[in-house]
């Protein structure tokens, strides 16, 4: 059984439902993605210093976890702690708050919370809900930085608006957070399909692919208004979402690209054994890690 895309509905993979991480988009091949970071291009193990450097050219990198996946988000830190040895003037992007709350996170990133503070601040349990702890790497490495915390997402209430009635709902102001709607990317389809176990993402009433494209589409505009606020050749936003948003350059990134001919770095965290085949297409890098405890579900 998966949990789709954050959407809280339950689904069970059908028998012929392709392997997500084996899609044929984008770069042709395959490579074997060992314990930490792999290069997809050269099929070699890479550090996050060379994955920094390799961003020297870009304001986005884009970091796809597996939600609350302890080494997932270990992995992102490092990251984010690579960036900053490197110069850059880092703003870490986090899919787990929506932009109405960034006044309730600033605290965190100018030093006047603690993280247990934030925990309660941000409100964490009941707009996130994923294991806290897990991401505290992600969170210690914006305090004892300072960095800037940019809350990333809308709230779901507008992702409901998508998915169970129409674009058309949405008021004048959410439109200035998801300018437009936009459903004829046929890879990410394919890509959402997979990561639900390749059922339908339409019917009764129900439009799963206009949710998820919703969520793509402001956090571009999200991480596109910061880079306005922020013109600084030097900055980079971390972007933090769930690998589903990342792969194959679909998701965040393809909207980044869309609205303003951005380019991207990606790394996708893989939530699976090492030495397993993925896609070249998947990510720039895929990262492999420690699994945590099963627990149940497995979420994307």
């Amino acid at each position: 059984m998966i949990t789709t895309l954050g959407l809280g509905i339950a689904l069970t993979k059908t028998q012929d439902a392709p392997d997500p991480y084996l899609l044929d988009i984008g770069r042709k091949g395959t490579v074997t993605a060992r314990m930490g970071f792999t290069d997809t291009r050269s099929a070699k193990l890479t550090t996050p210093d060379e994955i920094a450097a390799a961003a020297d050219s870009v304001q986005f990198i884009l970091v796809g976890e597996s939600h609350a996946t302890p080494s997932h988000h270990q992995a992102q830190a490092d990251i984010i702690r690579a960036l900053v040895k490197r110069g850059r003037l880092v703003t870490v992007g986090m899919e787990m708050v929506t932009r109405d709350r960034q006044m309730q996170v600033n605290g965190l990133s100018s030093g006047m919370e603690t993280i247990e503070e934030f925990e309660v601040s941000s409100d964490w349990k009941n707009t996130w809900g994923h294991n806290f702890n897990a991401y505290r790497p992600v969170f210690e490495a914006i305090r004892d930085h300072k960095l800037r915390l940019t809350a990333l997402n809308v709230p779901r209430e507008m992702v409901r608006k998508a998915s169970r009635e129409s674009y058309d709902a949405f008021t004048e102001f959410e439109k200035k957070w998801v300018p437009y709607m936009d459903l004829t990317n046929t890879n990410h389809e394919k890509v959402v399909s997979a990561l639900i176990g390749g059922h339908p993402l339409n019917g009764s009433g129900f439009n799963m692919l206009a949710g998820q494209v919703t969520w793509d589409i402001g956090m571009a505009k999200t991480a596109l208004d910061w880079r306005r606020d922020w013109p600084y050749k030097k900055n980079i936003m971390v972007i933090l979402a769930g690998s589903g948003h990342v792969m194959y350059d679909q998701g965040i990134n393809y909207r980044l690209k869309q609205m303003d001919g951005t380019n991207s770095i990606s790394v996708v965290c893989v939530s699976d054994e090492p030495n397993r085949k993925v896609s070249r297409g998947l990510a720039d890098y895929v990262f492999v890690g420690e699994l945590p405890p099963q627990t149940g579900t497995r979420t994307q």
